[in-house]
Formats: C-alpha cells, sequence, structure tokens
C-alpha cells in the first residue's frame, strides 16, 4: 500500500467571510497522520489560532475534517498554496502589528520541506483596502483593546475599519465611539 500524498483543503469562503480554517496534513507509512490546523482571519489577524495533531487517517477525516469543514465546505489547493496562504496571512497581520497565534510554530511544522515559492497563485488580504478587524465570539474586551492598540500604533486612526460589540466599544476608547458598532 502506497503512501498517501501531502494534502492541503481550504474554507471554501475564506476570502468571503474573512475567516476559515486551512488544513495540511501529512501520511505517515505508520498509518499516523499529522496535521497542521490553522484558522486564518483573511481581513486582518493572520493566523488567529493554530495547532498541530498527530492521529490515525481515521481520525484525521472525521474527526480533523469533519469537524473543521461540518458541511463538506472546503476547496483542496496544494500544499505549497496552502503554505503560501498561511505566510502570507501572516506578513499582511505583521505589517499591521498583529503576530500569529503562540502556536503557529508547532502547527507549522507541517510546512517542512514544502515550497511556497512554487505557489503561483496571489492572495488578498484585507477588506476594501484596509485590514478589518472583526471581534470574535471569544474575543475578550481586553483582547480587542489590545488588538486597538497594536492597529492604531501601525495605522493610525483611519488605517483600518473594525466591527465590534457595544460592551467591547468601552475598552478601544472615545474616539471610536460611534464607529461601526455592532
Amino acid at each position: 500500500m502506497s503512501k498517501r500524498p501531502t494534502e492541503a483543503w481550504r474554507s471554501a469562503a475564506l476570502f468571503e467571510d474573512g475567516m476559515g480554517q486551512i488544513v495540511v496534513a501529512r501520511f505517515k507509512g505508520s498509518g499516523e497522520t499529522e496535521a497542521g490546523v490553522f484558522l486564518l482571519d483573511t481581513y486582518c489577524l493572520g493566523v488567529k489560532n493554530a495547532f498541530f495533531v498527530r492521529v490515525s487517517a481515521h481520525e484525521y477525516e472525521t474527526r480533523i475534517l469533519g469537524q473543521m469543514f461540518p458541511e463538506g465546505d472546503q476547496l483542496a489547493m496544494t500544499p505549497s498554496c496552502a503554505r503560501k496562504l498561511v505566510e502570507d496571512g501572516i506578513a499582511y497581520a505583521r505589517r499591521a502589528g498583529i503576530e500569529p497565534h503562540s502556536d503557529y510554530k508547532k502547527a507549522a511544522r507541517v510546512f517542512g520541506g514544502i515550497d511556497a515559492a512554487a505557489c503561483g497563485e496571489s492572495f488578498t488580504f484585507g477588506r476594501d483596502g484596509k485590514p478589518f478587524y472583526v471581534q470574535g465570539p471569544h474575543d475578550s474586551p481586553d483582547y480587542v483593546a489590545h488588538v486597538f492598540r497594536m492597529l492604531r500604533a501601525k495605522l493610525g486612526l483611519t488605517g483600518f475599519h473594525y466591527m465590534v460589540t457595544v460592551g467591547a466599544a468601552d475598552e478601544i476608547g472615545p474616539e471610536f465611539a460611534d464607529d461601526d458598532l455592532e
């Protein structure tokens, strides 16, 4: 039985929704699968979350792909384009002062030997030409304030767009009091 080649998937609506999953998986001859999973915010934050797992091929199919793409809402990508997409997202976020999730380096070990330069695709980040921060359901007011401090320091008061809940507005400062609140 031959070993399955490395594969990569992304959320089909990644660029429309501004948020989605990238999964890159390597299949070992032992029947194990190593997968790097990245929650990518294409509008602003780059790699918002990441993890690395080593599981059986069955667990990869059911637990990883089945949970990351519950409705089969996935598009196949070449591994080189998946790596380029993730790394370009990180570069975009860094220009806005945002670093990738602390587990990014662990998850990125799945990229070993994959050449991002082999990908001929280009990816567009942001929304309407600027970073667009959308407060996630688990983003605390402290995290929202942190993101705003980073964005303001790098981009100024008008260099980005955002959408936050009303409760988070108290944490980000009076200069944003009436802008784009949900």
